[in-house]
């Protein structure tokens, strides 16, 4: 009996814990239904967000469909007309397509082939959605973009072994048999800066002038010898003082094509400093006295460009204009020639980056090495091309850095020293797309002693005269000019083998020579100097402008002595615009030399100004007039002029349109004013202020007062006023630490 109520009690157990288990479970799934039934509303909601976004995005696709519909609709009004301008733009680019334009060489008449440059590869794309003013501005397409290049280069400086900046460089001896023949042109030319270390005059006395000689000399004494040189501010220099036999002589050089005048500018010009308007000057000068002097077979056909530093598309803008399409250039970032030979891209055609015809590019070709001298101009290993220096033998008083001296070359060495230059030049051709490679013989000041010139010329044939007769070389070396280079370079692009050179657009700053040595301290360095170039370029237009219009007016009133004194100014600026002129690189007693030559050019100007317009302005005086500016020397800044009561002030507009705009002029009385027909209503007298260094104040300065005036001048007018005391002047008022009024 107790047995089986204990098992009736644990059964009611089991089933009341089962149930209240079941129950349990029953509550936990209406919990579930509750939880799905929330999450199937939030779906609801984000389906209905997602509906409304895209009942927007639908409107919004309306609107833009209509507003492509209107812009089509607009597009078909102006058709006709885009049409017109579409094929006159298509015209232009089937020019350029073509053989570059001729370039007229200046009012002679005469059309002169330079050489054909590269055909584009396709049009220049036309820029769109651009203001009216830049239409016919194109955006140039290269091969080569700089602007692009100098993010992509990591300019890393790698040691590259013998050619340091570089990598070794190896060819397959047997392989140069069968390819086209190595053409090398040694080029003896001599670097010499119209001041640096010394003044000009102190170079030309002590080197320039023997260089001269010694090339008038020896150019005649030995047949295969040639010879380039570019800075007509020594050469005119030296002309003068030579005898017509002389002159003769060297002209005759020039017609044989054994002496080349390059670039032929007043100098090698600075390109980061220099105005476009100097550069201008500068080469015009040059240009201008080869013309008159030597005749049409010395006017320059190549550019040489190897010691500014850095390079700027502007000078080969205008060098085309001057129908020079040819150039050497050498200081470019050790990275980007590494760069550019890795590719044989240091020779191409350099393009602007503006405008879409009327220049052709400009081929140029880049050292690949440190420098121009000869250690760095023959291969990659200068420890070996400077044995083939022979200026450093020891009769010649230089020496190798590398401590190997050159050798006389003899019967006995002919064949290893032949070798090893061989191997250098065979190297260096490595880096370029055509097999024709050129040496600079030279380097700043040589071929200024007699050892020099005979120890070069009679090394170097019996060189030539060995390689050249080595079939399994496969090479002709030879002196020549750079206009012989380009034409074997010609020659080579034009053949079977040949290989076309690439174009490039941009320019080539900031230079450096080697590591961090970033050569950009002389875009600022004296700015003084900097300051005195732009105030005397400024001043030589002006005498241009009134000394032409004064020509124009009363022809045979200008005396020939104005004219001198124009042209002293003109080299005076074109001087200093040598790349350690403008760029303040000189020694400082030079640059005190270039400051007195712009000085004296400075008083130059304003004598002409003076002669100039008192023709103009139909005055009988011989009075000189005076500028409103005055430089006691090159160290001090300008004066301002004092004008008295009773005196003239002429104003002279030097632009080609017209001004209208203040003047301001100091005076000595504060009654001054200015008498005109018809009267000129406004002006003002006002005090001068000035710092007192002792007190270390500004202060007002006594007897000197500042009287500004409203004129309208018409283009290159001038006219005279006159000063004189007036009681309608407006007069400003100013109050001091004492309170004193004026």
């Amino acid at each position: 009996m107790g047995k089986r109520n204990f098992y009736i009690i644990l059964s009611l157990g089991v089933f009341l814990t089962v149930s209240l288990y079941l129950y349990n479970g029953i509550e936990t799934g209406a919990e579930a239904i509750a939880k799905r039934q929330q999450y199937v509303d939030d779906l609801r909601r984000k389906i209905g967000n997602l509906e409304h976004v895209a009942e927007e995005n639908g409107r919004t696709i309306d609107r833009l469909e209509q507003q492509v519909r209107q812009a089509k609709f607009e597009k078909s009004v102006d058709f006709d007309e885009e049409k017109e301008k579409t094929e006159e733009k298509e015209q232009v680019r089937e020019q350029e397509k073509e053989v570059a334009p001729v370039p007229v060489r200046g009012n002679r008449g005469e059309l002169a082939h330079v050489h054909q440059v590269q055909k584009h590869i396709r049009p220049t794309p036309p820029m769109a959605d651009v203001c009216g003013l830049r239409e016919n501005i194109s955006a140039p397409h290269s091969d080569l973009q700089m602007l692009d290049l100098y993010d992509i280069w990591k300019f890393e400086n790698p040691d590259g072994g013998v050619w340091k900046q570089g990598w070794k460089i190896e060819y397959d001896s047997e392989k140069v048999k069968s390819i086209p023949r190595l053409e090398v042109v040694v080029i003896p030319h001599s670097h010499c800066d119209p001041g640096w270390i010394m003044t000009f005059d102190e170079y030309y006395n002590r080197q320039t002038r023997n260089i001269l000689d010694g090339m008038a000399k020896h150019l005649g004494e030995k047949d295969e010898m040639r010879f380039i040189y570019a800075e007509i501010s020594f050469f005119e220099t030296w002309w003068r003082d030579q005898s017509e036999e002389i002159r003769k002589k060297v002209k005759g050089y020039l017609e044989a094509g054994k002496l080349e005048i390059v670039t032929g500018g007043w100098v090698m010009t600075d390109e980061a400093n220099a105005h476009y308007y100097s550069m201008v000057t500068e080469l015009f000068e040059g240009h201008e006295w080869i013309q008159n002097h030597l005749g049409k077979k010395a006017i320059p056909k190549a550019h040489w460009s190897i010691d500014p530093f850095g390079l700027s598309p502007s000078l080969p803008h205008l060098l085309t204009s001057a129908n020079i399409t040819n150039a050497v250039l050498q200081r470019v970032h050790y990275s980007v020639k590494r760069e550019l030979a890795l590719k044989k891209n240091l020779e191409f055609y350099w393009r602007q980056l503006f405008g879409s015809t009327g220049h052709p590019d400009f081929r140029s070709h880049i050292m690949p090495f440190y420098s121009y001298d000869i250690p760095h101009t023959c291969g990659p290993e200068p420890s070996v091309c400077c044995q083939f220096d022979f200026r450093r033998m020891p009769e010649g008083g230089k020496s190798c850095d590398w401590g190997i001296p050159p050798q006389k070359i003899t019967d006995e060495n002919v064949a290893q020293r032949a070798q090893m230059i061989y191997d250098q030049y065979r190297k260096k051709s490595q880096l370029f797309k055509n097999s024709v490679i050129f040496q600079p013989l030279g380097d700043d000041f040589r071929y200024d002693i007699e050892f020099e010139w005979n120890s070069q010329y009679e090394n170097y044939k019996k060189l030539f005269e060995y390689m050249n007769s080595k079939p399994e070389w496969n090479v002709h070396a030879q002196f020549g000019t750079l206009s012989d280079y380009f034409k074997k370079l010609d020659a080579a692009i034009s053949s079977e083998s040949g290989e076309k050179l690439p174009t490039l657009s941009g320019d080539f700053f900031t230079y450096a020579d080697r590591d961090d040595h970033y050569w950009s301290g002389y875009f600022t360095s004296r700015p003084f100097y900097k300051q005195l170039d732009r105030v005397l370029q400024h001043y030589l237009r002006s005498a241009e402008i009134a000394f032409s219009l004064a020509n124009v007016e009363e022809e045979g009133m200008m005396d020939a002595k104005v004219f001198e004194k124009l042209v002293t100014a003109r080299r005076a600026l074109s001087l200093f615009q040598h790349h350690d002129g403008v760029t303040g690189t000189a020694k400082d007693h030079v640059v005190l030399d270039y400051g007195q030559k712009m000085i004296d050019a400075l008083n130059a100007c304003e004598e002409v100004l003076s002669e100039s317009l008192i023709v103009l302005l139909g005055i009988d005086s011989t009075q000189k007039m005076g500028m409103d500016e005055k430089r006691v020397n090159e160290n001090l800044l300008p004066e301002k002029r004092v004008y008295k009561v009773g005196q003239n002030v002429v104003l002279f507009n030097t632009l080609s349109r017209n001004r209208n705009e203040p003047i301001c002029i100091q005076v000595d009385s504060v009654d001054a004013g200015i008498e005109a027909d018809p009267p000129i209503t406004k002006q003002q007298i006002s005090p001068v202020l000035q710092y007192n260094e002792e007190i270390k104040k500004l202060v007002v300065k006594e007897g000197v007062f500042e009287l500004c005036f409203a004129v309208s001048m018409g283009p290159m007018e001038s006219m005279s006023l006159k000063l004189v005391k007036s009681t309608t002047t407006t007069k400003s008022e100013i109050r001091t630490h004492s309170d004193l009024k004026l």
